[in-house]
């Protein structure tokens, strides 16, 4: 039996820990394949939300990238950032604030409904550039892919207007995220790619040229076909996930982020550990893998950060609201003692990241992060 460290400090809380070498690893490999396919690479920082994360990319040369909120937009263009993507549709609520920061950075943004572009027109003070929302098949936002009338109907007006510059369509494939291997990712990623391009045609038929913007971790990651594709928006990829890596998207030991917590139960009978770790500090996302629900994956301390333990012996079955239950078996249950730290790495690494004001890095950094409540 494996004893625990009774001379390391036993941790006061849990913390996330992200791995520096790691993420570099996952957007150097991003960055290139999309070099070499020619496709402009935008990324999508609302995974790690972190400036100094954010250079990672700026070092690589990228210049352009996406967020998800305003608000995000305001931090990353105070840190130099000066062409972003706001990858939701327009909040009508927010037209002055978004005419307020057009008027320093060049600030992409998203409509699919005639009165949005019309109420954005008359808002803005500033030209804007301006993508049209397409739904090829995911279901949360977006003009349907087949709705052509649409389409055309709302090109027109943005190109009518004098302050609102078209760019194109723009779509995210969320629902490769129900995927399992790189067939199925490419599968769907082709048939939206197909459909964007479609409208692409439909768009130059009636004498106007767009750009196509497409973009999500696991097409990002396994397709090889982005002929037509103008750019790529994913985010995930810096950190990956569970999810992911049972996507197919990358392995246990790609996932660059990790909560380290403190082991406060062993119940040797049941071959089952309880870390002080759970939905407050890791989410409550959760992937079903064999018909079993799991909150994420165990990792055991390494002299370079950590080492993932197989999905087979150790499970994160149990998630509360600050303790999570781990079923392990034998042999992992040995190597684990009361005091000692684990990691465990979480289904969704966007919402865990989300929960923690700042970030410790395996080589002992602290990194603060875009807080959208303080």
């Amino acid at each position: 039996m494996t004893l625990p460290d009774l001379k390391a400090p036993a941790l006061k809380k849990p913390q996330l820990i992200v791995d520096l070498e790691k993420a570099t690893r996952n957007v150097s490999r991003i960055f290139d394949k999309f070099q070499r396919h020619g496709v402009a690479f935008r990324p999508h920082f609302k995974t790690h939300q972190c400036a100094a994360i954010g250079e990672l990319f700026r070092e690589m040369g990228v210049r352009s990238i996406t967020v998800s909120s305003l608000d995000m937009a305001t931090y990353f263009a105070g840190h130099g950032w000066d062409d972003i993507t706001l990858a939701v549709p327009v909040n009508l609520g927010q037209v002055e604030e978004i005419d307020q920061l057009a008027q320093r950075i060049r600030l992409n943004v998203l409509v699919d409904s005639l009165e949005t572009a019309s109420a954005l027109n008359d808002g803005l003070t500033v030209a804007c550039p301006v993508w049209i929302k397409v739904d090829v098949g995911y279901g949360r936002v977006g003009i349907k892919w087949n709705d052509e009338a649409r389409l055309l109907e709302l090109a027109k007006l943005i190109e009518s207007s004098a302050l609102l510059e078209f760019c194109g369509l723009l779509t995210h494939s969320g629902h490769t995220y129900e995927c399992r291997g790189r067939e199925e990712v490419q599968v769907l990623f082709e048939e939206g790619r197909t459909r964007m391009l479609h409208l692409e045609e439909t768009l130059q038929a009636h004498g106007t040229s767009a750009r196509i913007s497409m973009g999500d971790t696991p097409s990002a990651s396994l397709a090889e076909a982005f002929d037509g594709v103008d750019e790529m928006r994913p985010g995930n990829f810096v950190f990956y996930d569970v999810v992911q890596s049972q996507i197919g998207s990358c392995s246990a030991e790609d996932i660059a982020v990790a909560i380290a917590c403190p082991v406060i139960g062993k119940y040797e009978a049941d071959l089952k550990v309880v870390v002080y770790g759970g939905s407050v500090h890791f989410s409550k996302d959760s992937v079903i893998i064999d018909g079993e629900r799991v909150f994420g994956q165990l990792a055991l301390p390494a002299s370079d950060g950590w080492k993932p333990v197989p999905l087979t012996d150790a499970r994160i079955v149990s998630c509360c609201q600050e303790v999570s239950k781990i079923h392990v078996s034998r042999e992992v249950f040995d190597q684990i003692g009361l005091g000692q730290t684990v990691y465990i790495l979480p289904a969704h690494s966007c919402l865990a990241a989300e929960i923690y004001p700042r970030y410790r890095t395996t080589d002992g950094q602290v990194l603060e992060r875009f807080r959208l409540f303080t």
